[in-house]
């Protein structure tokens, strides 16, 4: 026995209804075609559903008895179709993978997303926390389409990295250590502190991070290393020594055992907007043109 959905329709609506004419008027069908339904419905099953009469239409017991089994199914049909539909326009969707190192571009990041996804409504957005030094294989392997990261870095040729922010940079010590109060600090007044940084990055990046060498030709005492910028926290807050970061860090990783110290005499900080020069997703171009577009420096491609 076959009965088809739409004719469950039909018998829940009557039933709701008990009135055929305001029932095939909500169905968009004629009164005795909706009958006919009924009736045929009636014979497959070998019961009588409803109890006719000129003056009123009244479920049996055989249909009380159906009412609630057809709406299951009615709502099971309803939900794979509405599931159905939500996967063609999730496939259909456009997708833009965002990776974010560290704490990104601060405000910017959340705003370039935000504009991306009022201007794109059925746009759908994946977030990826990316390692220092994973941008580039993480681009050409297609597992993100653009990234917010620090500069500087060692980029392959096909990726593009363009300026969008700026900010100084901190030192981070426990909260507890002497510098922990200051307003700000310089450089020079670090020489006796063990530095932490980044595991296996390329030398000039990470140099570049530490300050090696200092402006007086000194070079900074090296400690413990982490991959990640929470594995670096972590050792600062376990007194392992201090580590030189972006600004942001002070809002993106605050923590009651750490204090964030602005550094007055070295090169500030900037976050760049990494992609494919040759990025198949067409979302990207859009993206950065609209991240470019909040961003607060003159822009320039890194190369």
């Amino acid at each position: 026995m076959d009965v088809p959905i739409h004719v469950i329709r039909y018998f829940c609506v009557l039933a709701e209804e008990l009135h055929f004419g305001r029932a095939a008027e909500r169905l968009s069908i004629t009164p005795p075609s909706l009958s006919q339904q009924i009736s045929r419905l009636e014979q497959q099953l070998d019961v009588k559903l409803f109890d006719r009469s000129p003056r009123k239409v009244e479920l049996t017991a055989y249909g009380r008895d159906l009412l609630p089994l057809a709406r299951r199914v009615q709502d099971d049909h309803d939900q794979l179709l509405s599931w159905g539909r939500s996967v063609r326009r999730d496939r259909d969707a456009p997708v833009l993978r965002v990776g974010v190192v560290a704490a990104g571009a601060g405000t910017l990041t959340t705003a370039a997303i935000a504009a991306t996804m009022q201007a794109i409504p059925q746009a759908r957005i994946e977030m990826r926390r990316l390692g220092f030094f994973d941008v580039a294989d993480e681009l050409e392997g297609g597992r993100v389409d653009v990234v917010f990261a620090p500069w500087p870095m060692v980029m392959p040729p096909r990726v593009r990295a363009e300026p969008l922010w700026r900010e100084a940079r901190v030192l981070v010590v426990r909260a507890d250590h002497p510098f922990a109060g200051l307003e700000a600090i310089s450089i020079l007044e670090t020489a006796d502190e063990m530095f932490l940084s980044v595991a296996n990055g390329p030398t000039e990046v990470v140099n570049w991070w530490l300050v090696d060498p200092r402006p007086d030709g000194s070079r900074p005492k090296r400690g413990p290393t982490a991959d990640s910028v929470e594995g670096l926290l972590e050792l600062v807050a376990a007194g392992a020594g201090v580590n030189i970061a972006g600004q942001s860090a002070s809002q993106h990783y605050r923590r009651d055992e750490l204090a964030f110290i602005p550094i007055t005499d070295i090169e500030p900080a900037t976050i760049v907007l990494c992609s494919l020069s040759d990025s198949p997703n067409p979302m990207v171009a859009s993206f950065r043109e609209t991240a470019q577009s909040l961003s607060p420096l003159v822009q320039a491609t890194f190369h």
